[in-house]
């Protein structure tokens, strides 16, 4: 028997407003940025779970991260809110939700990572705290994958910034002792959200384990590139990795499939764990504002039987962010 829905309730840490310093940051891949936050010794989330984080900050520092000057009133006050654009230079005060990558417990504590993206200027004010910094986060957020209660291979694929929660995933299923296989999708190798010790081999029509990754260390867990152009591992989609991994083993076994990235992708694995009778979870990326459910900017569509539509939306914040793949109306 496998464990097909989607885990709601957990014995997870309840939403809390925190501040947490910035251990530690690294580049990873081009315009990709990891942070390691210091979290409270009681912190206790799960993979796919996320985090709301705050970008406003005093005009120097926001001026000092977007390199350039920022206008203000030198008598004035600094723009506080929440859940709106309010622009002052365009400064954004708007949260930015984050899923949480990964969780690491050893002798320094506990550390939250996560992977920032860089494509406008909250996000670069969040890539650009330097380490000691405080960061405004509310979260543990939303609910978590779960993992089959059975032997079942699990197959996990990230595209783009979207391998940051299959990260944690990898971790967690690893640690449960499961069969695991981690498929990295992105268009260039420059956009791969990882650091290797060595330039990844270009391996064409074949799908062959990368085992040059450094960042994030994985162990020992079977991890897969794949690059639209052909510049690394795999050429072609992660799912048609996928596909091509199951089919060249002549693996046959039970699978489980996991997911989060571009829709287009996510979509494509849904049609590939019907294909293959095979349960699916993925994670919805969807613009949040509080993340809470109250903005209800994150609605996303799902199935719903008993609506004469056939229809309805479920807030992604609140609902999700994982999913059955089957609930989601692709469009």
């Amino acid at each position: 028997m496998v464990t097909e829905s989607v885990n709601v309730h957990s014995d997870t840490s309840p939403p809390q407003r925190l501040g947490l310093a910035v251990l530690e940051r690294r580049d990873a891949g081009r315009n990709y940025t990891r942070l390691v936050l210091a979290a409270p010794p009681a912190w206790e989330s799960l993979p796919g779970q996320f985090v709301n984080i705050l970008c406003e900050s005093d005009p120097r520092a926001a001026a000092a991260s977007e390199r350039r000057p920022i206008e203000w009133d030198e008598g004035g006050e600094w723009p506080v809110a929440a859940g709106l654009e309010l622009g002052r230079g365009k400064w954004p005060v708007v949260r930015r939700p984050l899923s949480i990558s990964r969780v690491l417990r050893d002798g320094a504590g506990v550390r939250l990572e996560v992977l920032v993206r860089q494509v406008g200027p909250g996000t670069r004010f969040l890539a650009a705290r330097p380490v000691g910094a405080p960061m405004d986060v509310v979260g543990p957020l939303g609910n978590h994958f779960t993992p089959p209660d059975d032997d079942r291979l699990c197959v996990l694929v990230g595209g783009g910034c979207g391998v940051a929660p299959i990260f944690g995933l990898a971790d967690w299923v690893r640690q449960l002792g499961r069969p695991c296989v981690l498929i990295l999708g992105a268009t260039t190798l420059d956009e791969v959200p990882a650091v290797f010790r060595s330039p990844p081999a270009a391996t064409g029509d074949a799908v062959a384990p990368c085992d040059g990754m450094a960042d994030p260390d994985l162990g020992s867990v079977e991890a897969i590139l794949s690059t639209d152009d052909g510049s690394a591992g795999f050429r072609g989609t992660a799912i048609e990795a996928a596909r091509r991994r199951l089919k060249d083993a002549g693996d046959d076994r039970p699978v489980a499939l996991y997911g989060c990235g571009p829709e287009r992708m996510m979509r494509a694995l849904a049609r590939l764990a019907e294909r293959r009778d095979a349960p699916c979870q993925v994670s919805l990326e969807c613009f949040m504002g509080c993340g809470i459910g109250v903005c209800l900017s994150c609605a996303a569509k799902v199935h719903d039987p008993a609506s004469e539509t056939g229809w309805t939306y479920r807030l992604t914040c609140r609902d999700g962010p994982v999913i059955d793949a089957r609930d989601v109306v692709w469009e």
